[in-house]
């Protein structure tokens, strides 16, 4: 009898830890974007952890809270990129704030203040609105502003994804900074619908890796036929085995016949990484 009764007991505590499993598994979507108050969201704010400030906000995304208004609204010039994007992820979703910061932004890019304009940028790249691209396509070009103001506004370019900003974009990859060129073939990429990559195809040549690397990666998503020339002399002769890898991945992407014998070759790199790719890549061509 004594041992009936602990085995029930036990029965009894496993199914309820169960129930208490399910429901909690089933409330847990329910709970997404809830959870917050103005305390823990000033309490997060005060702490100046980045991490901290951005889950705060998560939670906070359907919290009315009238008194976090100025609070948030300051961290949209913030010095750390992420906390900039949820704090203005947060006010695309208060349509009154978001007007304001919209027509703000929009100012500032105006303006002659590269940390003003960099923060600008990102809020306008959160919003996603196409209204802000022609401020933005203009901003991306003017040299009288910092290098990070004019990649935070190729990014966000790319992050409305609009094809309005294609001649902004092309424009940005002759920046003189390489992380400008980076961020401008990056949202080359990201623009919806994009037809080609042709703009692209004179950064496979850069003088910078990295662009090099973004750049032989963006000509292989799109398959563009006209960077095959140059993505073979990149995988005989780069000097950055991710380049020759991009290389033979793009190559294989466009699937032209010509480029066996550049991919074969490349069986016997240094990069096995860049042996498997370009084996992988003789599988794709026409």
């Amino acid at each position: 009898m004594h041992t009936d009764n602990t085995h029930m007991t036990t029965m009894k505590t496993l199914l309820a830890a169960a129930v208490g499993l399910a429901m909690l598994g089933t409330s847990m979507p329910a709970d997404a974007g809830r959870g917050s108050s103005t305390n823990r969201i000033r309490r997060a704010i005060q702490s100046d952890v980045p991490s901290a400030i951005v889950s705060e906000l998560e939670k906070a995304e359907y919290l009315w809270c009238a008194g976090c208004i100025d609070d948030v609204m300051q961290l949209i010039d913030h010095p750390e990129y992420t906390v900039r994007e949820v704090a203005a992820w947060w006010f695309a979703r208060r349509p009154a704030q978001k007007k304001e910061l919209t027509e703000r932004s929009i100012a500032l890019l105006a303006g002659s203040d590269s940390v003003q304009a960099r923060n600008a940028a990102d809020v306008l790249g959160t919003f996603r609105h196409p209204q802000g691209i022609e401020a933005l396509s203009a901003a991306v070009v003017r040299t009288d502003f910092d290098a990070e103001a004019r990649m935070a506004a190729a990014r966000a370019l790319g992050t409305i994804g609009h094809a309005a900003a294609n001649p902004a974009l092309a424009a940005a990859m002759g920046d003189t900074d390489a992380t400008v060129r980076v961020a401008a073939v990056n949202a080359w990429l990201a623009i919806r619908k994009q037809a080609d990559a042709a703009p692209v195809v004179a950064l496979v040549k850069d003088s910078d890796a990295a662009v090099r690397r973004a750049a032989t990666s963006v000509v292989g998503n799109l398959r563009e036929s006209s960077a095959r020339a140059d993505l073979e002399d990149r995988l005989a002769n780069d000097e950055d085995p991710a380049v020759r890898r991009n290389a033979a991945w793009a190559l294989g992407r466009i699937g032209d016949p010509a480029s066996r014998s550049a991919l074969e070759a490349a069986q016997t790199d240094e990069s096995g990484l860049v042996r498997g790719v370009a084996r992988a890549a003789l599988s794709e061509l026409r």
